[in-house]
């Protein structure tokens, strides 16, 4: 019996299964980037929710229960999304903190950067 080669390939098989994949159980991912600025202040973020893509009214539930799960914080929704799972909120690090107890709704926080479109001129090198 070649247990050792065996276990390798399982090991192996599982460590590279893809972030997505995991389990609501396992808590939201939250960008380290996140948790940096939250602890000292507020910033605005990128809440992927776990609802069905295809399915508005899912998506606006979910939506409704975050914030409602934010109350008391100093949480400010930013911008709802009627056709993907995501909301856009400003938080703080007492929202954070409710985020990440929310993970059967929230799958991850992400920093949300507003990106200016170019003005015309050439990027700096």
């Amino acid at each position: 019996m070649r247990w050792p080669s065996t276990v390798a390939v399982i090991v192996i098989a599982l460590a590279g299964a893809p972030s997505a994949a995991r389990g609501a159980d396992d808590g939201p991912l939250i960008d380290p980037e996140v948790r940096a600025v939250a602890r000292g202040g507020t910033l605005r973020v990128l809440v992927e929710l776990r609802a069905p893509r295809d399915d508005a009214a899912a998506i606006r539930a979910a939506q409704d229960e975050v914030v409602g799960g934010l109350a008391g914080t100093g949480a400010r929704v930013a911008r709802r999304y009627a056709t993907a799972p995501l909301i856009a909120l400003e938080i703080d690090g007492a929202a954070l903190a409710r985020l990440e107890a929310m993970p059967t709704l929230v799958a991850r926080v992400r920093a949300d950067a507003i990106i200016r479109p170019n003005d015309g001129r050439a990027p700096h090198r």
